[in-house]
């Protein structure tokens, strides 16, 4: 299984693109589409009729932006039905999209799921609901991945045996809301079981004093757009 980091950035980035997780093996998968993720297939060589899937963790623009852009281009693409996974309300985002766009009513190919467990051309997902504004969840693919979203750390995350997590460490030290801090996340190391970490979805602020966060915490990597590894 190939790892890339299409997007690591946030709402308020310029310089990177936002949260895109590209899953390759059996299937390929994205985990997350938010703006600028578009524009990141082609800098990994991968053309949009070559998705098979997106697994949304939540609906919010920074994770959601770029899955009509990917629609249209497939339908340009003469490609085939793209499946999409959500949490309860996907289906719902994606018809208040083709409000917005009519005119694609018609065109697109694609079906929306909502369900907790499912499999993409034999790859096994699971889901697991997340701490955060709106319905969230993480995702664990094939037992070895596991992408967390948007959320605050918890325990029950931290305790699955995976070669890789990938969790959001959104803020420094001394803020609080519905992400994670490096308190937070300090307090749920001790509960890993994953090989490696990949902390992701910091804001600028934070990302400005990553490698005293990563002193504190003494374990994980910070991703960065175009990173890759495999597992």
């Amino acid at each position: 299984m190939k790892v890339t980091f299409l997007g690591t950035g946030t709402a308020v980035d310029t310089q990177k693109a936002q949260s895109c997780v590209l899953v390759e093996d059996s299937a390929r998968i994205l985990i997350d589409i938010g703006c600028g993720a578009f524009r990141r297939l082609g800098d990994v060589g991968v053309r949009v009729e070559e998705i098979d899937a997106v697994l949304i963790t939540h609906n919010h623009l920074d994770h959601n932006a770029d899955l009509l852009p990917l629609l249209k281009a497939r339908w340009l693409e003469n490609a085939g039905k793209l499946e999409i996974y959500g949490p309860p309300g996907t289906k719902a985002f994606v018809e208040s999209l083709l409000e917005a766009f009519p005119y694609l009513r018609q065109k697109l190919s694609f079906e929306v799921n909502e369900e907790s467990s499912f499999e993409v051309c034999g790859m096994k997902v699971e889901t697991i609901p997340t701490f955060h504004s709106i319905v969230s969840r993480a995702y664990v693919i094939d037992g070895a991945l596991v992408v967390s979203g948007d959320t605050r750390a918890f325990p029950e995350l931290f305790s699955i045996e995976c070669d890789a997590l990938i969790h959001e460490l959104s803020l420094p030290s001394g803020q609080s809301d519905f992400h994670t801090t490096p308190e937070n996340m300090k307090e749920c190391l001790d509960k890993a079981k994953a090989e490696r970490i990949f902390y992701t979805h910091m804001y600028p602020h934070a990302y400005a004093v990553k490698d005293d966060i990563l002193a504190f915490l003494g374990f994980g990597e910070i991703a960065e757009d175009l990173m890759s590894f495999s597992i």
